[in-house]
């Protein structure tokens, strides 16, 4: 640590040493292995605790329809008692699987039962809780419309323990295979299968979101396409900002889809040399795959609920399936693709992670 002292227009530095501040080579972030499972333990005991407080009527009962049909959470179709049940039960579950891979005992059989219920408890927490907000909060932002509530701040805390939980099970895999727990690399010097399918992943995370980007094109334009003529005339009467909304959303995708192209092009590892003040540098790896791994995590969410949302319909599982129907295919349509898009997205942004990191500061291997 560094005090700058001014005296008689001179400045003076001083250093000074704190054990406690001195964790440059070792910080609780650095650490992560360390900490991740019982920081995933806490936050099922918080969640389980949660539950429990609803299952005897406490107040903020976050899983309701509201009115949102099609587009709510899976959860919400549950009895509000029938939903707690399971998730404090799920929650209880997976602390004592946490407990019991934190002592590394386990045999074979229970071992690979472990990592699957917590990978399955992981994937659970983000496609059964989530609903459409967080996607419509993202795209809107660029709307100047900000909103948020309780029901969106659980939906986080859920992911937040979904992400827990897949890099607890991450670290014991690791950890049964002999591998690094920190970069998972091991003496035989493999390249990670994502790195070899880098390139096919990332283009389909570019062309996924097309169709839905050219009907908001087209519905910007007055263009029904896929939808009914009259439905559209009515839509953009009762929305004067139709039009400008749906230039909006079909450009983020658009743009959306030429960043990601960064995953696999020379541009996503070094800034053009045209950027003001950084062009020339390395783009730093936590730039992309950060913000491409929060999109990819919105998308797959609301994709799945768009998704199960079609196969109710074409079940005749809904009561909306006639006016869905009338309206035309471009309203539902396109979404079918967003469940394969935030997938493709998030693998492409763990690929372009693995082919960029250097040399490990723990292992040494590279």
């Amino acid at each position: 640590m560094r005090l700058f002292v001014f005296k008689k227009e001179r400045m003076i530095t001083l250093k000074l040493t704190s054990p406690l501040l001195n964790y440059e080579a070792k910080t609780i972030v650095n650490r992560w292995p360390s900490w991740i499972g019982h920081a995933a333990i806490l936050w099922s005991v918080l969640y389980g605790a949660i539950h429990l407080y609803w299952l005897l009527d406490g107040a903020g009962y976050p899983y309701k329809n509201d009115g949102m049909g099609l587009f709510t959470a899976m959860v919400t179709h549950l009895h509000p008692k029938v939903g707690g049940i399971v998730f404090a039960t799920l929650c209880l579950f997976s602390v004592v699987l946490g407990h019991a891979i934190q002592k590394r005992q386990l045999n074979v059989f229970y071992r690979r039962f472990a990592i699957a219920y917590l990978w399955g408890f992981a994937v659970a927490l983000l496609l059964f809780i989530p609903d459409t907000m967080l996607i419509s909060a993202m795209a809107y932002a660029f709307l100047f419309k900000f909103g948020f509530n309780w029901q969106m701040l659980n939906q986080i805390f859920c992911i937040i323990g979904a992400l827990l939980w897949m890099m607890a099970a991450v670290i014991y895999q690791r950890e049964t295979r002999q591998a690094c727990k920190f970069c998972g690399r091991t003496d035989g010097g493999e390249v990670p299968a994502l790195v070899r399918w880098g390139k096919w992943l990332t283009m389909i995370a570019v062309f996924a979101p097309i169709p839905y980007a050219l009907t908001r094109f087209a519905w910007a334009l007055d263009i029904p396409l896929g939808v009914d003529p009259q439905f559209l005339k009515e839509f953009s009467s009762a929305n004067p900002m139709a039009h400008v909304t749906e230039l909006v959303f079909g450009s983020l995708c658009i743009t959306g889809g030429i960043l990601t192209l960064g995953l696999i092009q020379k541009w996503g590892e070094v800034f053009p040399r045209w950027f003001p003040f950084i062009g020339g540098k390395r783009v730093p790896i936590m730039l992309a795959v950060i913000p491409a791994s929060i999109v990819a995590i919105a998308i797959t969410a609301a994709g799945f609920v768009f998704t199960s949302g079609i196969f109710a319909m074409a079940f005749h599982l809904t009561s909306m399936e006639n006016s869905l129907h009338s309206q035309g295919w471009g309203p539902m349509g396109p979404m079918i693709f967003w469940v394969p898009w935030g997938v493709a997205l998030g693998l492409a942004a763990i690929a372009y992670y693995y082919r960029r990191r250097g040399q490990c500061s723990t292992c040494g291997r590279g």
